[in-house]
């Protein structure tokens, strides 16, 4: 089977700390205006309960994240904060500087855990870590995915 397909919808690149709600709630805005319709306000619920659990994955991470019935394909948005993501709990008082906000087809378990590893597999990477966060804008950040 080939690699799952994902849509990149929305990248943004912060100079300044941003807090984490604020930089989550337009990253949200920008999904649910992609190409691909669904049910705002459960996979509002679903990924609130997803943040509740803890969505700090290590490697400056935030992954909130849930997955959606009907959705056509996976859904991303990616941000990076130079200074930090504030208000939203890590391990050890690292500091998150990524967020990947993912939204899965329910019906697939397989594209769900693809494009998580993908993700991973890239911040493991320290000089693609290093690319990003040198990243001035935000075409330049999406041909890096």
């Amino acid at each position: 089977m080939g690699a799952a397909v994902m849509a990149l919808i929305y990248t943004r690149i912060y100079a300044q700390p941003v807090e984490f709600n604020r930089a989550l709630g337009y990253a949200y805005d920008a999904l649910v205006k992609g190409p691909y319709p669904f049910d705002a306000m459960s996979t509002w619920k679903g990924l609130s309960e997803r943040v509740a659990q803890g969505i700090y994955m290590g490697q400056g991470l935030l992954l909130p994240h849930t997955r959606v019935s009907g959705l056509q394909e996976p859904l991303m948005a990616f941000v990076i904060a130079r200074e930090g993501i504030t208000g939203i709990k890590t391990r050890n008082d690292e500091k998150a500087q990524f967020m990947c906000v993912l939204l899965s087809p329910a019906e697939s378990a397989m594209a769900h855990t693809v494009t998580i590893a993908n993700v991973a597999k890239r911040l493991l990477d320290p000089e693609w870590k290093e690319k990003v966060l040198a990243a001035t804008d935000e075409e330049e950040l999406k041909k890096m995915f």
